[in-house]
């Protein structure tokens, strides 16, 4: 049986920024999260869905066969780029930028359309973590913004249509993500810009959604969750008071842990639940 770990990096250290957090209130705190692996399960009956996108490689009826085949070549050319450590970051932006923009071609050439989302929409290869709804129903109970920031190719809309099919689409949460351009038969004939891709989203965020900074910029507490170990640069452009980040292991523990560890204040293994999220959340109130 798989065991799940939580680890603090340092204890001492957290209960003094949630010390510091509970002074403010919690009208001055808010929560920037990612959406695959992080609000959404990594595995799923024991298969691993790296992201929306995956759906429209593996059940590739959704679109033409050839979109499948074609768009896990780019996978396995530029996912590589993306998870070597060894590459610049700024060189890793333009590999990115040339990637999301091949693919959102491809799904443009291969007529992508709203009721293929629909059945997207539908999958049961996309589950919530356990314990999310509680998370969700507190934050708006308590009117906490929660930011969801995604670099998905699958979209804004996706993520709310599938927010919305839990009933978790609450309105306190704000989205960041990509987005289509459609016809006037719901087919997409480009994209939106900028494209957010998985090494800009902090850029994206200060520059070009003012609506939702006016929603967070006065309230200087920040819970952070996400996923990737890439990811940590994400509020450097915000100035944060107290920042509390939770970062999801979801695989390759023996091998990625200690980078965690030195980068996270508390890291959860194994694709665990939302459990010690709500208990950091309660204890706040």
């Amino acid at each position: 049986m798989v065991m799940y770990k939580i680890i603090y990096s340092d204890k001492n250290n957290l209960e003094k920024t949630l010390e510091n957090i509970k002074k403010d209130w919690i009208k001055n705190l808010h929560i920037l999260a990612d959406f695959d692996n992080t609000l959404t399960k990594a595995f799923v009956n024991w298969i691993k869905t790296p992201s929306l996108v995956s759906v429209v490689r593996w059940k590739d009826w959704l679109l033409w066969e050839q979109c499948a085949i074609d768009d896990t070549k780019l996978f396995e050319k530029y996912y590589p780029i993306e998870k070597d450590p060894n590459i610049p970051l700024e060189k890793k932006k333009k590999y990115m930028t040339e990637w999301w923009k091949k693919s959102f071609n491809l799904f443009i050439k291969y007529w992508l359309s709203k009721d293929i989302l629909k059945e997207i929409w539908k999958t049961d290869l996309i589950e919530f973590r356990d314990w999310i709804k509680d998370f969700f129903e507190f934050t708006f109970k308590s009117n906490i913004p929660v930011i969801i920031i995604s670099a998905s190719w699958l979209w804004l809309e996706s993520i709310e249509s599938i927010l919305e099919n839990h009933n978790l689409n609450f309105s306190n949460i704000k989205i960041i993500s990509n987005n289509f351009i459609w016809d006037e038969d719901w087919k997409a004939i480009w994209y939106k810009q900028p494209i957010i891709h998985s090494f800009n989203k902090d850029e994206t965020v200060l520059k070009e959604k003012p609506e939702i900074y006016k929603k967070i910029q006065n309230r200087k507490n920040v819970i952070l969750l996400w996923d990737s170990l890439w990811d940590h640069h994400m509020v450097d452009w915000f100035d944060y008071k107290n920042l509390i980040s939770i970062w999801f292991l979801n695989d390759k523990e023996d091998e990625l842990l200690e980078e965690y560890k030195k980068r996270y204040d508390i890291v959860i293994t194994w694709d665990w639940d939302f459990d010690e999220i709500n208990n950091i959340l309660n204890s706040i109130k």
